[in-house]
């Protein structure tokens, strides 16, 4: 697989656990550059994104019915 050519250029600043992370990514030829593996990673998010969120899980457990007949004491 070929590296495809840039089309635009970014400088990213990573932190030294992200920057291992690439390099080891690289390392295991799985990626060619660092480059593949911030385009995988973006593709990713991209994907997670356009999902539809999920229902935040105070308001899931409040319809449940095990706590349904539960009066607040006063």
């Amino acid at each position: 697989m070929r590296a495809m050519p840039a089309q635009h250029s970014r400088h990213v600043a990573l932190t030294a656990e992200l920057c291992r992370l690439v390099e080891r990514l690289v390392a295991s030829g799985r990626y060619q550059t660092s480059s593949e593996v911030v385009r995988a990673g973006l593709r990713l998010l991209e994907r997670a994104e356009a999902l539809p969120p999920e229902p935040p899980a105070h308001r899931t457990a409040a319809l449940t019915p095990s706590n349904a007949d539960e009066q607040p004491q006063g």
